[in-house]
C-alpha cells in the first residue's frame, strides 16, 4: 500500500483503483456493483491529465452510455479513495467520455480523416455515475477507438466537490488494442 503523507488533500483525494476493464460480454455478468471484493486492496494516485479533447457536462447520470454504437461491449469499474486514508470516497460524481470504434466522439463537428463528421447534439459515449458506500461506479460501453496523434483511452473526471477535482486518461496495452 503508498501512501505520501505531505500531499495536500486536493492532491490526494482521487486515487483511482481501476482492477477491471473487461472486454468481454460475459463479463456483465459478474459480481453486483455494489460487491467491491473485485478490487484490489492497493493504494495509488493517479495523476492530473488534460481534459480535452471533447469534454461536455451533460450531467447524463447513468450506467448504459454506449446508446447504439456498435463495438466489442466493455465494462469499466472504477473506484474512488482518499489518497490520504486509503478509504473510499462516497458520493462522488464520476464523469466517463470516449470515442466510438471509428474514433469519433459525440457532441461536436469537424471529425474523421476529412474532418466532415458532426454529431452536435449527441451523447453518445459520455455518461456520469455517483460512487456507492465503496467508492465504486460502473459503465457498460464500448472498447473506444483510435483516431490520429492519440493511444486509444477513456476520459474521466472525478469530482468530489466543486474544488477537488481530478481529470485524466486510462489507456488501453498495445496488445489488448492490436487483439480487439
Amino acid at each position: 500500500m503508498l501512501r505520501n503523507p505531505v500531499l495536500s488533500r486536493r492532491a490526494a483525494f482521487a486515487a483511482l483503483s481501476v482492477p477491471a476493464v473487461s472486454a468481454l460480454a460475459s463479463a456483465a455478468r459478474a459480481a453486483p456493483l455494489g460487491d467491491a471484493s473485485g478490487f484490489r486492496d492497493v493504494c495509488f494516485l493517479t495523476p492530473q491529465s488534460i481534459e480535452r479533447p471533447f469534454y461536455l457536462d451533460p450531467r447524463l447520470v447513468r450506467a448504459q452510455i454506449a446508446e447504439g454504437r456498435t463495438g466489442v461491449p466493455l465494462r469499466v469499474d472504477l473506484r474512488v479513495i482518499d489518497g490520504a486514508t486509503c478509504k473510499p470516497s462516497e458520493r462522488a460524481r464520476v464523469d466517463i467520455w470516449h470515442a466510438d470504434a471509428q474514433g469519433i466522439y459525440s457532441g461536436y463537428q469537424g471529425q474523421g480523416d476529412k474532418q466532415d463528421i458532426s454529431t452536435v447534439g449527441q451523447k453518445f459515449l459520455r455518461g456520469t455515475q455517483i460512487t456507492n458506500s465503496e467508492g465504486a461506479v460502473r459503465f457498460e460501453t464500448i472498447y473506444p477507438g483510435w483516431y490520429t496523434g492519440r493511444a486509444t483511452h477513456i476520459h474521466f473526471k472525478v469530482l468530489l466537490d466543486d474544488r477537488n477535482v481530478l481529470t485524466g486518461q486510462m489507456y488501453f496495452p498495445d496488445a489488448v488494442n492490436e487483439f480487439i
